[in-house]
Formats: C-alpha cells, structure tokens, sequence
C-alpha cells in the first residue's frame, strides 16, 4: 500500500516546486517507486525540473475525460531512477475550476496508483481545492520561506487548513464551505464552540480529527536569521491552532539551485556535493523515517 504525500506553501515562489522535485529524485534514488503529481491547477511547472518541457498527456486529459485512467498520463522518467510523472497543466478553466464531484473522481483515482509514495504538489495559497488535496493524504508537508511576509502567509494557509479539517469532521462538505465563508475564526477554540452549537459532541469529535495533524515544515531559502521567524511560526501554531508543527529541515540559499533550475534538472543530480543538496538529502532521510514510521502504525490497525 502507498503513503500519500501532500505538499503545500502560504504563497508562491518558496521553491516548492524545487524542492519536490529534488525529493523525489532522491526517494527514488534510494529504491523506492515514486510518482509525482502536479495538482498545481494553473500554475504547473514541476516537469519542466525534470527537462520535460511538453508533456504528450496531462492531468488535463484525465479530467476533461480524454484518457479514461489516470494511469494513461503517467509518464515514466527512465533516467531518474523510474520516477514517474502526472504533469499537470494551466491551459484550460475547466481544469482550475473542477466541480466538487470532479474532484472526488481524480481523489479516487489517486488512491489507485501502484506505487510506495505518492507525492502531490497541491500548489499554492489557500483556495479549497488546494486545501482539500492538502488535506486528503497521510502525511502532509509544507514549504515556506524565512522572510515574515511568507511565514505569516503560510501560518494563514495552515489555519484554514486545520479549520477545514476540523470543520469537516462534523459537518457537510456544503456546510464547511459555508461555515468558512460566513464566520471568521481567529482561533480554533471558536471553531470548536460553532461545533458544539451546531451538534452536541461535535467538540471532541473536532479535537480527535486534529489529533495526528502535525504538519512537517521545510524552511526554503534559509539563512542566519531565518530562525526568530520559524520561532514565531511554531509558537502561533501552538497557541492558536492547538498543534505540534515539526521541522523537517532547511535548505540554504545556494547559487547551484538556480544552475539546476536552468539546467532543467534536480540540484541532487547537478551538484550533489552543493550545500543545498546536503540540506536536501538530510531532509529526505528524515521524511524516510517519517513514512517507515507511518507504515508501522497503519499495520497495527
């Protein structure tokens, strides 16, 4: 059985993309069957990291019903180790603009790819597709960058996300909605009292739904004052959103990402000895344990 991976940002540009693909490359690298997919609606760009520059099929096809399995537009990179591929495209509105029953048919069809990890670029900000997709896997994963502009934008991303989470543990998909356009909550303790007024033991019900949400963090772009901003971040999310949010690790500023970038290959693959590359495989190694762990506790259910 697959651990599913989601990977999340506050906003765009915090090299998620990048780091992604150089995750998958080394997990595949280690042994593992991984596949890739770019739910990035409009804004796809993961297999240009991998000089894919136009991909013959994508996740387009599959939504708009041109293939009739997901596994028809996977494509399979024999030069990185087997690492397959759902590219994901921008071109069409359809596409960014999928229907709740849509979304439920491409989940579904996730699910059913044979591979150890599935790894998923949900893309960025805080729409609720993106959200959902966040939400809907084992493990999830976030990417930010130090500067507090991008630490504040994340913490925003993490807060709808565990309001969404917490929400829909009692309540309809419709009514989450709802609930999220029609109350602004601060904390997560107004959220649990919304769920007690709306059903009587909906309290607990929340409090348990959160209880193994905790979010690993990837500080992109690190530095020598990166730290005070991370602080800030772990202490809002314990005190407003009631949890745990480890690091996974930091990958430095380094002048070989943006090489690898216009190379069109993972920095793992260009520069392996490159500082960013060190950070990354450390970094992998830690998510490893993550997933052996994850498949310790799923066997003993």
């Amino acid at each position: 059985m697959s651990v599913s991976i989601s990977v999340g940002s506050g906003k765009g540009g915090t090299g998620k993309s990048m780091v992604i693909a150089n995750l998958a490359y080394l997990l595949a690298k280690s042994g593992h069957r991984v596949c890739v997919v770019d739910l990035d609606l409009g804004g796809a760009d993961t297999h240009i990291m991998f000089g894919l520059y136009q991909p013959e099929k994508t996740l387009t096809d599959y939504l708009t019903r041109k293939t009739e399995t997901l596994s028809e537009v996977i494509h399979t990179f024999d030069s990185f180790y087997g690492l397959q591929l759902i590219a994901g495209t921008g071109d069409t509105l359809q596409t960014a603009n999928m229907t709740f029953q849509e979304k439920q048919r491409l989940l579904r069809a996730l699910s059913t790819i044979d591979t150890d990890i599935l790894l998923l670029d949900v893309g960025a900000g805080a729409n609720y597709h993106v959200l959902d997709f966040f939400m809907s896997t084992d493990i999830q994963l976030c990417v930010s960058c130090p500067d507090p502009t991008s630490i504040m934008d994340f913490y925003k991303f993490l807060q709808l996300a565990t309001i969404r989470k917490a929400l829909s543990s009692f309540l309809s998909q419709g009514e989450v909605t709802r609930a999220l356009k029609e109350n602004h909550f601060s904390t997560l303790g107004e959220v649990f009292e919304l769920a007690e007024q709306i059903q009587q033991g909906a309290k607990e019900k929340t409090k348990k739904a959160l209880e193994h949400f905790h979010p690993l963090l990837v500080i992109n772009k690190a530095g020598s004052k990166a730290r005070i901003n991370q602080l800030k971040l772990a202490k809002l999310a314990a005190k407003y959103l009631g949890i745990y949010l480890p690091k996974l690790g930091e990958v430095p500023e380094d002048k070989h990402i943006m090489e690898a970038l216009k190379a069109y290959l993972p920095v793992c693959e260009l520069a392996p000895q490159s500082p960013a590359s060190v950070a990354l495989n450390d970094i992998c190694s830690k998510l490893l344990k993550v997933v052996s762990l994850f498949n310790e506790k799923r066997s003993e259910h």
